[in-house]
């Protein structure tokens, strides 16, 4: 007697190449929006349960002849909506499904402020390693990118960005942001500065040196565990 067939486990499916996507094919050009829709549609249709690599920032610049920044401000606000997660320097990951997260349980935002980090590789390795720290206790994690001024942060902090997120670690804050932090903490954000001096005028902010471990900061410092 035949024997029932074997199952195989069920593999994910591939990512599509970019030689097979195309948003228009009736223009030469191709716009922004159309590019983040389309981008946007894969996004949600590879999710699985866990981190998948995903199209680099330059190869879809070039296969839709965009420039490169504006596909990174279409990146961001793909990871904006816990669907990518990339940091400058390193690969693009497809985020997990939110259902294998416990996102209603906390939030942290990374403060990344893009003077310092496009200058130092100690930097980056910094972020990447306090994101998987941070994700390794299923704890969600959002990449504030730092760079109109103090005024934009504040506003991607607000409650109706991010209404989950309760926490806020800053690497390296200088002097002069000292203002947009107090604005922070006015919004009920917890604010943890990773720095070497204490921020003036704000003799009561919880300070990290940077030597602490990565382990150290998000375990003892964040996590209270």
């Amino acid at each position: 007697m035949e024997g029932f067939p074997s199952r195989r486990p069920r593999c994910p499916p591939e990512l599509r190449k970019l030689d097979e996507l195309s948003c228009d094919q009736d223009s030469k050009t191709t716009s922004p929006v159309s590019v983040q829709a389309l981008l946007k549609k894969i996004a949600i249709e590879m999710q699985n349960d866990e981190l998948q690599p995903f199209y680099s920032i330059r190869a879809v610049a070039e296969h839709f002849h965009v420039p490169p920044a504006r596909v990174s401000r279409i990146y961001r606000r793909l990871s904006s909506e816990r669907l990518l997660r990339t940091v400058w320097g390193s690969k693009t990951l497809l985020e997990p499904r939110k259902s294998s997260r416990n996102s209603e349980s906390r939030s942290i935002g990374i403060v990344v402020d893009l003077s310092q980090f496009v200058r130092s590789s100690d930097y980056r390795l910094s972020i990447l390693s306090l994101q998987l720290e941070i994700w390794n206790h299923a704890v969600n994690d959002h990449l504030l990118f730092f760079e109109t001024g103090p005024d934009e942060l504040v506003r991607l902090c607000t409650r109706n960005h991010h209404p989950h997120m309760n926490t806020i670690v800053w690497l390296l804050p200088h002097e002069s942001h000292s203002q947009t932090l107090l604005r922070l903490h006015d919004l009920g954000l917890r604010v943890i500065c990773v720095s070497d001096h204490v921020i003036s005028g704000i003799p009561d902010w919880y300070i990290i040196s940077p030597r602490c471990t990565i382990r150290t900061i998000v375990r003892k410092r964040i996590l209270n565990i």
